[in-house]
């Protein structure tokens, strides 16, 4: 805590327990406190050119109340004529401590509205404020406090059976992100491979996997829009590591309340490397890298396999381009049936493409691995080598 510190409204903290005024030297102190806001009231207000202006936002008003330490509350801001912009801080005497604000949070519009949990007993101020300079208007500011969860036990899912469900403020509420949330289990087995889908039209969807660890939620994978890369659907694709059960956790993407859709999907068993498609020189080769491809263990990206005979001392250039995923590409020799690697490269090329190059070390038969650069990404590619020999 600093005296005078200026939090993420940029207020001087001296000036919310008394009447400021600007002037051309800044923000002056008038006599005056705070009005005071209880927990269950609304109160309508108005930001005026009289009003304080915080650095890098526009006017505010502020207003104290009481709370208790452990305390959930709700603080919203709302006004059809200005973006709002809400903080709550905790008072001590002329020393400011911010405990949380936001911008739009309300789901809808630009109006403002934060759940928080008091960290200790004591004075508390909230600053209702226009988040740009140039905000002004009529507004209502409403302190509540927060619903009991009523709907957080875990449900059952099966794969093949999608189930519908609803965000509601009565659900549990995430420590990590304060987001209302619901929790599904399922009972996984080590290597086994899922799909988890989560649609809604009413919020911006966020899918979370985990187990839990210690009465604790573990994160395993997580997705915000992986549904195809269009509207505000989730999608995870992931191999499971090891026998047990795994929960699956439901939530917007920051706040929204609504109905929603979840699919749980058994995938097939990833099939074993594919016999190596000969690769020629100056050539360019069209690959498609699919969910029906080999997987590495080290990351479930998957990959295919081209090969190419090549002689001590060749310099080789590899491109591989691909508009749908960021790719990899390795080059090695079957030794005793193990994979060797001679060299391998993420970028070189152009955005997320790769530009490997090597000078062979002997003369035979190599492997070349198409790859992507992430977990189970797909789409189409394009590779092309190009030798010394052409030189």
């Amino acid at each position: 805590m600093i005296k005078m510190q200026r939090g993420a409204a940029g207020i001087a903290a001296a000036c919310l327990m008394a009447a400021c005024a600007p002037s051309a030297g800044g923000l002056q102190m008038q006599p005056g406190t705070a009005p005071p806001i209880r927990v269950g009231q609304t109160v309508q207000g108005s930001l005026a050119d009289t009003d304080p202006a915080g650095l890098e936002r526009g006017p505010f008003d502020a207003y104290r109340f009481d709370a208790t330490a452990g305390q959930q509350l709700v603080a919203t801001m709302a006004s059809d004529t200005f973006d709002t912009f809400l903080t709550v801080a905790r008072l001590y005497g002329p020393v400011m401590d911010v405990v949380d604000s936001d911008d739009d949070g309300a789901g809808e519009g630009t109006n403002s509205r934060m759940r928080f949990t008091v960290p200790a007993n004591g004075a508390y101020v909230l600053i209702a404020q226009s988040f740009t300079e140039e905000g002004r208007g009529a507004y209502t500011l409403s302190l509540s406090q927060a619903p009991v969860p009523t709907t957080g036990a875990s449900q059952a899912i099966t794969a093949g059976q999608p189930v519908t469900g609803q965000i509601a403020d009565t659900d549990n509420v995430s420590d990590e992100d304060d987001a209302f949330y619901d929790a599904y289990t399922f009972t996984g087995r080590a290597g086994q491979r899922i799909a988890i889908t989560l649609e809604s039209e009413e919020f911006d969807t966020f899918l979370r996997v985990g187990r839990m660890e210690g009465g604790a939620f573990e994160e395993l994978e997580s997705d915000d829009d992986g549904a195809g890369g269009e509207g505000t659907n989730s999608m995870l694709r992931m191999t499971l590591e090891q026998d047990g059960q795994y929960v699956i956790r439901v939530s917007p993407l920051g706040e929204g309340t609504g109905a929603y859709t979840l699919r749980l999907e058994e995938r097939a068993a990833a099939r074993g490397p594919q016999p190596a498609q000969p690769l020629q020189a100056g050539v360019r080769a069209q690959g498609v890298l699919n969910e029906d491809d080999a997987v590495l263990e080290a990351d479930n990206s998957y990959y295919d396999l081209w090969s190419y005979q090549g002689r001590e001392g060749e310099a080789l250039k590899i491109q591989m381009m691909s508009d749908d995923f960021d790719t990899y590409v390795a080059i090695g020799r079957m030794v005793n049936g193990e994979w060797e690697e001679v060299a391998s490269m993420d970028d070189g090329g152009e955005g997320t493409n790769t530009l490997l190059e090597v000078t062979l070390p002997a003369t035979g038969e190599y492997v070349i691995r198409a790859n992507s650069f992430g977990a189970e990404e797909t789409g189409d590619y394009t590779l092309l080598l190009e030798t010394s020999r052409d030189r």
